[in-house]
């Protein structure tokens, strides 16, 4: 028998033949020489397999980390192209590349609010007609492009934001380049990844190394970097994924230092830590941290909001907000750019008290104003210079309160600027490290992670999402814990509803319950009385607590005596409410309850693949749909032989009903494949049942050509 190259199940199968066929022999009809030859061929061909599987895997993972050097060493250049971008973009708008807040003593006041317009003015159409994901910050567009595109940003993307954004911060845009890095670097390492053809799940760890390249070439902040991604852009700290980050974001960083040495981003103060009895004070920075992180969120979103409503031509939305920021700046000129010149003058406490504590609300009304108008840029610098003036304010009047302390107002500005960051990005870990990294002093850590964690939970208590999230579920997208949780509330327990559990009744006792466990491969068993009602469950770590007991208990311990009482699921419960559930409890199973009755039971395995395959549902949709053109309205295209689809305007008489009360296949024939909606701009593949059509939908319909037209002339 001769064992070709086939698969590794078949290998396996040869494998266990040979075994098998030397377990049958009698024993007085095999010899020593053959058992010893069949353990010989065994163990050779196991290792074999086994070696051959583990050398398969460590060739892909030096694949993937070989890419991750290259993702990490363009994306460092392309943080400095950014930059140079930047540089010779100011040169073009103001004639000499100053610093902003010299530009307002220097200029003439048309000029002040003509160029931010003029910026404007030409950022609006590149993003319109280029490419709309680099419209705003950048962030929250590859987490979606994770979530719901396998990884797969548009090769575009990388240079429109570089173009946009460039020209949005030289023209006095007060905005970041961090967001724009970001996306740069992550849309280059989708299209390597596309270009290698690699598998979704390699595609997004890609698409997590770019970004931390990004973020790392932005702050020489290599570990940041990594952890910025790691914790908000996948929201996974698998080493399998974790390793290419590392190494795309040290590569990121080295690059850039080659390229232009290892200068501060910031002039950092030496830091100083006098009493113990400033923890209090940094308590109390964090707090209002948060509060100002939190006053960020709502308001970028208050603004996106009425700039979305507000009637104006899109690409020329970009120009009236210039227009308002020039208008601003003439008082305040510390508003136009990054505002990085304006942060080092809190860190090195050349500020006044007052002024530090309005700028942080122009801030906030500028930077809304410019990414809700539709410029491009980040919001990670403006989320620094908050978190400056906030830190240089607490720590100026606790200064002139406590004067025996000997306060650093500087060492303030620097914890505030992590504060201000952990609360807008809801990521304590993050900013500590980013603040870490800038300074390289470890005295500093004790008061960030005071400040950064209660500035976080601060925020978290009034927003439940962050300034990326939102932005999401503001589409439709429900994001937690890396999980786009808003197809979970579309699918139904009674989906995934498994006949398989194991019931026991109240007076079974301890030992036979022992004896269960044993043999079973269930984790949780289901009590009930003797009417076959549920009582509550036992699970494994109950019966661990009494296994060292078993001689003393497993006469008169019984199931009912140690069943917990959980809360349990209904046939119609959503799948997101059965996963809050198996997480709260910790279980594996979860009993679904009807009227006292047991009717089967829901797996967190059958939960996860299910959502598993609604992703890759929703993937093949959105792409097959990204393929089909259509050219004119109410053109109909042949998806296959006999099955066409087509785009409608949504029907009156199905609008504000769920979709599972009209009935569309049962009645007509024809599926909703997507949802187009206007407001707020979101698509929806595939829609649940408990979706409704809104007016002003656009509606992209699949069926019989006959069917299709039945459904576009009926009226109710």
């Amino acid at each position: 028998m001769v064992l070709t190259n086939g698969s590794y199940l078949n290998k396996i199968i040869y494998i266990w033949a040979i075994n098998s066929v030397a377990r049958v022999l009698p024993s007085h009809g095999r010899s020593r020489r053959f058992e010893s030859s069949i353990a010989h061929h065994y163990w050779i061909m196991s290792s074999n397999i086994i070696n051959r599987e583990k050398l398969r895997t460590s060739r892909h993972h030096i694949f993937l980390i070989l890419l991750a050097i290259f993702i990490g060493a363009v994306s460092g250049a392309g943080a400095y192209l950014v930059k140079i971008l930047i540089h010779y973009s100011k040169i073009m708008f103001w004639g000499y590349p100053i610093t902003f807040i010299n530009v307002v003593k220097e200029a003439p006041t048309w000029k002040i609010i003509l160029i931010p317009a003029l910026g404007g003015l030409i950022v609006g159409p590149i993003i319109y007609w280029g490419a709309r994901e680099a419209k705003g910050h950048g962030v929250p567009e590859v987490m979606e492009a994770i979530l719901l595109k396998g990884g797969r940003i548009r090769q575009r993307v990388a240079f429109i934001k570089a173009i946009a954004s460039s020209l949005t911060i030289a023209s006095g845009g007060p905005v970041g380049r961090e967001g724009p890095i970001v996306q740069i670097g992550s849309s280059i390492a989708s299209s390597i990844g596309q270009f290698f053809k690699l598998s979704e799940s390699d595609l997004k760890t890609l698409v997590g190394a770019g970004a931390a390249a990004g973020i790392s070439a932005a702050f020489n902040a290599p570990i940041a970097g990594a952890l910025f991604s790691a914790e908000i852009i996948l929201g996974n700290f698998a080493i399998t994924s974790f390793a290419p980050i590392i190494v795309a974001s040290v590569v990121g960083n080295m690059v850039l230092l080659a390229i232009e040495g290892g200068a501060k981003v910031f002039k950092v103060p030496v830091y100083s830590f006098n009493s113990p009895y400033e923890l209090i004070i940094y308590f109390i920075l964090g707090i209002i941290s948060g509060i100002v992180g939190m006053i960020f969120i709502k308001f970028l979103y208050f603004s996106e909001e009425k700039w979305e409503k507000f009637k104006f031509s899109e690409p020329l939305k970009p120009m009236l907000g210039g227009i308002i920021i020039g208008i601003v700046a003439l008082k305040f000129p510390h508003i136009l750019g990054t505002g990085y010149e304006t942060i080092d003058l809190a860190l090195q406490e050349n500020i006044g008290l007052l002024l530090a504590l309005v700028l942080i609300f122009v801030k906030i009304f500028v930077t809304s104003t410019s990414l809700s108008s539709g410029s491009s840029g980040g919001i990670f610098a403006p989320s620094l210079f908050m978190g400056a003036q906030t830190g240089f304010f607490v720590g100026k009047i606790s200064s002139m309160l406590f004067p025996s302390l000997h306060i650093s107002t500087g060492a303030y500005a620097l914890v505030g600027m992590g504060g201000v960051v952990a609360a807008a990005v809801q990521a304590p870990l993050t900013a500590i490290i980013i603040i870490f990294e800038l300074t390289g002093d470890y005295n500093v850590i004790l008061p960030l992670m005071m400040t950064c964690i209660i500035a976080s939970l601060i925020s978290e208590v009034f927003n439940e999402y962050s300034i990326y999230t939102l932005k999401l579920k503001l589409k439709g997208i429900y994001l937690r814990e890396g999980v786009e949780v808003n197809i979970l509330k579309k699918l139904k327990v009674k989906d995934i509803i498994n006949k398989e559990f194991v019931v026991v009744h109240q007076n079974t006792t301890a030992n036979k319950l022992l004896e269960e466990a044993l043999k079973g491969k269930h984790n949780v068993f289901i009590v009930v009385d003797s009417e076959e009602k549920f009582l509550g469950i036992i699970t494994l770590n109950n019966l661990k607590l009494i296994l060292g007991e078993k001689e003393t208990f497993e006469k008169f311990l019984l199931a009912d005596d140690i069943a917990m009482n959980v809360d349990t699921l209904t046939l119609d419960d959503n799948l997101e409410t059965a996963m809050n559930l198996l997480g709260k409890l910790d279980i594996d199973e979860l009993p679904v309850v009807e009227k006292g009755k047991v009717l089967g039971v829901v797996y967190r395995k059958d939960v996860i693949e299910t959502y598993n395959k609604e992703m890759e549902k929703r993937e093949a949709t959105s792409l097959l749909l990204s393929k089909l053109k259509f050219t004119k309205d109410k053109e109909i295209v042949e998806l296959t032989p006999g099955y066409y689809i087509k785009e409608i305007e949504a029907p009156e008489f199905i609008l504000n009903r769920p979709l599972k009360d009209i009935r569309l296949r049962s009645k007509f024939g024809i599926d909703i494949v997507l949802i187009k909606r206007k407001k707020p701009p979101r698509t929806i593949p595939l829609p649940g049942g408990d979706e409704s059509v809104r007016k002003g939908d656009s509606l992209i319909i699949a069926g019989k050509v006959e069917d299709i037209n039945k459904f576009e002339s009926h009226v109710e």
